[in-house]
């Protein structure tokens, strides 16, 4: 979006997977992006991350003490 390229992205937190990974959002154009602090990785949210936070999935947050 325009606004996003002029102002910059508007984030903020849509779920948390753990202390330390969750999912980002803008609220002015709604894309997503994944951000993990201690590898310091802020990458776009596509359906292989999905997958992976997914219930039943490797890092399933319900399962997953990494």
């Amino acid at each position: 979006m325009m606004l996003c390229a002029i102002f910059g992205h508007r984030y903020r937190v849509l779920r948390r997977m753990n202390p330390g990974a969750r999912k980002v959002g803008c609220e002015r154009c709604h894309s997503c992006w994944a951000m993990h602090d201690r590898t310091r990785a802020f990458v776009p949210w596509d359906s292989d991350i999905e997958a992976m936070y997914a219930p039943g999935g490797p890092l399933d947050p319900a399962h997953y003490k990494g």
